[in-house]
């Protein structure tokens, strides 16, 4: 009894997980899953993918079987059916004839599942109306024309054969039999007592469908020992996997059971099959969710297989992958682990080189959330004083990254990476002489790209591949200089070039010439090809890739399907090209193929000769003959070369539902069985990073005098002169003054008269009118006043202390000011220059503003903008976004009660404690770019200012819903939270202050860690 808890609470949960794929991928389709399941929940992307694939096998199984022709009736028994509502959604969508379905499971269960589906109309209905119901005691629950349920315990087989045969089965019908995980929890002789009954049960064509897991490559496999693990501490342990691991063992164990033919296939080789999963139908399922979860998916349903068996011809039984000529050289080598603690959890991160002793892995995907630290690895035995120059907090939390050593002084760049699926990233970093800097950012987005240093008088970097935030799969060759950037590589005009991809293998031999195979394409599967590149440059300077396609020669001297692998890694070394973890095509990559060798010169022979590959280059390591110790799970992982002999893996591991995280928890060495090196690498500090100001309490400011010169940062000015140049600007997020720049007439034209001119003098407009030179936004010392725009150009040019910021003069409380649309006169007299193309591109709204002898209260801007300075001079102050605990604005406002300037001698500014304030000093045609959320604030410093600026989105979703007039309301996600904070500050209203206060002030500090760690 307590077995059939169990079994009924992974029914549950299995039901869910169902529903939920039904409710995002086939929302079209009659939802026959709601009345089973009474807390819906949506999924993560993982989890609905696995179910998919599951669904999808069992249900083009049935779909087969329904298409065959028959002149009997069709019967479709599920054994153990749980609450699956497979009969009715196939009932209502494909409307089979002359065929029923039998739902069959234990008693308890089946009750309840006939109550379901009396109370549920929509069910009834489709049933017809002569739908019958039985009693808690009957054997027979529901009974129509097309379905029949059945409540008997599939251990009770002369019961259910005789229901079955008295009451429900004519003397000639057509059999198919389902077993969707269920056989799997029985013990193993009544499991295939099971087998063997429903061999013999009709004397017609039968058939079966078996879906369970087994253990490609055992039980010790990290995924299997884990799998084994759950379900045995859930006490439904699963026992046929042991007497029948392989797909050959499956075969085998229903023929054995009279059944003539039985083919086993696993569903990873399922989802490349076009029959079951189509091409199209792969590519639409991104579109529903991004999904980026590959390793995942291949080692889940590389568990599990579809079985089909049958007592007539059928499809033949499972075949073995074909080694060819793959020499087995593990002898040669040993893999030793090093997995004392303390050990990290990290995956999809990068190495970060260090020396010969010392390394980090950087960034990556935690337990918890993506990391934006470095944990630092070394062999030494006294880490005392081991130093690695770390990428700064500027650069981004990510994963699936690439981080690509330039020389042996340790210079390295850092390229793309992402955050969520739909999130690539474009920055690039670059460390040179143990500085970081911002380098030029990719033409485009990208993470799971696949990066290789090249030579050629200078060291760079060579990109291809990989995936943007769209899911576009990109086919393009990027090529990186320090000094020039990137450009496009052009490829040799040839006849075919290879597929556009993802995770693909790029390896090195020389540094003009490597390997390109594997990886994902657009169809969602790993492409089984074998390509060799070399690049060259021509008489002018520019360089090109020449291409060699050598999948059909590896095919004819070896097996390319463990070569062409997804999320595998892959090192230069003196024994050849060592290709180690990652997933392969159609099933689990066995442990005797983790490593891989490559002959570097054969492959060499055959580029520099421009011929096919002609002889065999693949050897297999795997994890060495001598292997013993924990194994890795080598996918998510890292490794690198600490010498030309030795290659390091760490890092790595997999999440799979339900049966939760796997690590690869230590360091694993590959070196020569003869080498005398120990692997003494071991992680020394999780956290590489230095100390952040951010630690200090805040302190409460005090406020003095301080100079331009002491205390303030000059703005830096530039010439942008391209829209790649913007981009840059854009990437680095600081502020700057772009400088000769034409922005149109405008900087001549805008004099006192011609604006009231060209506006017009009794034009009606809104203005601040200020009772001193310092308007404060929290005290309102202000008024709105409504006057002729002739009118407020004499005061404000007489010095008046007014300032207008123009509105929409349509709907100003509702559309945001557009200067072409509010002041078409003054149009074509303004414009922005082409290499602010993304501005224009992305724009929000573009406000006039004019201003006397005030200044404008401190504040900050969700979106970016650009301030154009047309007329006059200007003073403005800036903060980085750091800075805003400091400078008192309060949860809720964007703008700060501290008045920088009030009562400073000229030029001083209040100096606020742990801040960092910046100047700009702006003059006609002067163009300051002000990047989201930096505080900022502007004084005169003559003359009437005139500018113009633009905000701009530079992000592709999370703004606030609804209208946002002048482009500074708060994110949608900091409003939410904001919610979420007030009700769970309510949430402790009943308990005593102190002790509201002692968890309140435990809950900061996670928020505030949570922050830090962003």
């Amino acid at each position: 009894m307590a077995q059939k808890l169990t079994l009924s609470q992974t029914n549950t949960s299995s039901i869910a997980s169902k529903r939920s794929v039904q409710v995002l991928y086939h929302p079209e389709e009659q939802n026959f899953f709601r009345p089973f399941v009474k807390k819906p929940q949506r999924r993560a992307p993982l989890i609905n993918r696995e179910y998919y694939l599951r669904m999808r096998a069992i249900a083009e199984s049935v779909r087969r079987f329904l298409r065959e022709p028959s002149d009997i009736p069709k019967f479709i028994l599920n054994l153990g059916c749980g609450f699956d509502p497979l009969p009715f959604s196939l009932l209502s969508n494909d409307r089979p004839s002359n065929t029923t379905f039998v739902d069959i499971d234990y008693e308890k269960l089946m009750v309840n599942k006939r109550i379901v589906i009396e109370k549920t109309e929509s069910i009834t209905q489709l049933l017809g109306g002569n739908v019958e119901f039985g009693t808690d005691e009957s054997a027979i629950q529901v009974r129509s024309r097309d379905y029949i349920a059945i409540g008997c315990d599939l251990g009770n087989l002369e019961k259910l054969d005789h229901v079955l045969r008295t009451q429900v089965l004519p003397a000639e019908c057509a059999i198919l039999f389902v077993a969707e995980v269920s056989l799997s929890y029985m013990d193993v002789k009544k499991a295939s007592a099971v087998i063997n009954w429903a061999s013999k049960l009709s004397n017609n064509a039968s058939e079966f469908i078996i879906l369970e897991q087994f253990l490609p490559d055992g039980p010790d496999h990290p995924l299997a020992s884990t799998v084994l693990k759950h379900y045995s501490k859930l006490g439904a342990p699963l026992h046929s996997v042991h007497d029948y691991p392989s797909l050959v063992d499956q075969e085998r164990r229903f023929t054995d059971a009279g059944w003539k033919y039985a083919h086993a296939r696993s569903l990873w080789d399922l989802w490349s099959d076009d029959a079951f999963v189509s091409r199209a139908l792969r590519t639409s399922l991104d579109a529903i969710e991004p999904f980026d979860e590959w390793e995942e998916l291949a080692l889940f349903s590389g568990h599990y297989f579809l079985l089909h068996a049958s007592m007539q011809q059928g499809s033949t039984g499972y075949t073995a992958a074909r080694a060819g000529h793959l020499t087995d050289i593990s002898g040669q080598f040993k893999v030793t682990p090093n997995c004392n603690p303390p050990t990290g959890q990290r995956r999809y991160g990068a190495i970060l080189p260090g020396n010969s002793n010392i390394l980090g892995y950087h960034s990556g995907l935690g337990r918890q959330t993506r990391l934006v630290d470095t944990d630092m690895y070394t062999k030494t035995k006294d880490p005392t004083g081991a130093q690695l120059t770390v990428p700064p907090r500027d650069v981004l939390a990510r994963m699936c990254h690439s981080i690509t050593c330039l020389n042996d002084n340790g210079d390295c760049l850092l390229v793309g990476g992402r955050t969520s699926p739909a999130a690539a990233l474009q920055d690039c970093w670059i460390r040179k002489d143990n500085v970081w800097r911002v380098s030029s950012p990719l033409p485009t987005p990208l993470f799971r790209h696949s990066a290789t240093k090249v030579t050629t008088g200078l060291n760079g970097v060579m990109v291809y591949g990989g995936k943007s935030s769209d899911g576009t799969i990109l086919d393009t060759w990027l090529l990186w200089f320090d000094n020039e950037g990137w450009q496009t590589l052009e490829t040799e005009q040839q006849i075919a070039k290879p597929k556009a991809r993802f995770g693909a293998i790029l390896g090195n031999i020389n540094g003009t010439c490597g390997i390109l195979t594997g990886g994902i394409g657009v169809d969602g599967t790993i492409l089984e090809d074998f390509w060799t590149w070399k690049l060259r440059q021509r008489p002018d300077g520019s360089f090109y890739l020449h291409l060699g396609n050598q999948t059909e020669a590896m095919n004819a001297s070896t097996s390319l399907e463990y070569v062409t692998r997804f999320g595998a890694t892959i090192d230069s070394t003196s024994w050849g090209l060592v290709v180690a973890g990652g997933i392969i095509p159609r099933r689990v990559l066995p442990i005797n193929y983790q490593i891989l060798l490559l002959d570097k010169e054969i492959l060499l022979r055959s580029i520099e000769s421009d011929s096919l590959i002609d002889a065999p280059v693949l050897s297999t390591i795997g994890l060495s003959s001598t292997f013993s110790g924990l194994r890795p799970l080598l996918v998510g992982h890292t490794s690198t070369t600490t010498s030309h002999n030795e290659v390091l893996l760490l890092g790595g591991g997999a999440v799979c539902f339900p049966f939760g995280a796997i690590w690869s928890e230590g360091t694993w060495l590959l070196t020569s069985a003869d080498s005398s090196a120990e692997n003494g690498w071991r992680l020394v500090r999780e956290s590489a990073q230095p100390p952040k100001a951010a630690d200090k309490k805040p302190e409460k400011h005090t406020e003095k005098h301080c100079t331009s010169a002491a205390g303030l940062t000059s703005i830096a000015r530039m010439r942008v002169q391209s829209a790649a140049q913007f981009q840059q600007v854009l990437v680095e997020s600081q502020p700057v003054i772009i400088e000769g720049s034409d922005i149109g007439r405008c900087t001549e034209l805008w004099t006192k008269d011609y604006l009231i001119n060209a506006v017009g003098a009794d034009r009606k407009v809104v203005v601040h009118e200020a009772q001193s030179e310092n308007m404060s936004f929290q005290i309102k010392n202000f008024t709105y006043k409504t006057k002729d725009f002739g009118t407020f150009m004499n005061e404000v040019h007489a010095g008046g202390r007014q300032y207008l910021r123009s509105l929409s003069s349509d709907q100003p409380t509702k559309l945001p000011a557009t200067l072409a649309v509010d002041f078409p006169s003054l149009d074509g007299d303004f414009c922005l220059p082409e290499a602010l193309s993304h501005v224009v591109e992305n724009a929000h709204s573009s406000p006039l503003r004019i201003s006397g002898p005030v200044t404008l209260w401190l504040h900050y801007d969700v979106m970016a903008n650009v301030l154009c300075q047309i007329r006059g001079e200007k003073r403005l102050i800036l903060f980085p976004p750091s800075d805003v605990q400091h400078l008192d604005v309060p949860a809720g406002a964007s703008s700060s009660n501290i008045n920088i300037f009030q009562d400073r001698p000229v030029g001083s500014i209040a100096s606020i404690p742990h801040t960092s304030p910046y100047e700009a000093l702006l003059k006609s045609g002067d163009i300051l770019f002000i990047p989201p959320l930096w505080l900022h604030t502007a004084a005169p410093t003559g003359d009437v200012s005139v500018a113009v600026n633009v905000f701009f989105r530079n992000l592709a979703q999370g703004y606030a819903a609804g209208r946002d007039v002048y482009g500074n309301r708060d994110l949608q996600a900091y409003e939410t939270a904001r919610h979420n904070l007030e009700r769970m500050g309510k949430s402790f209203s009943g308990l005593p202050p102190d002790v509201a206060r002692f968890y309140l002030l435990r809950l900061a500090k996670e928020l505030q860690d949570i922050a830090e760690g962003v």
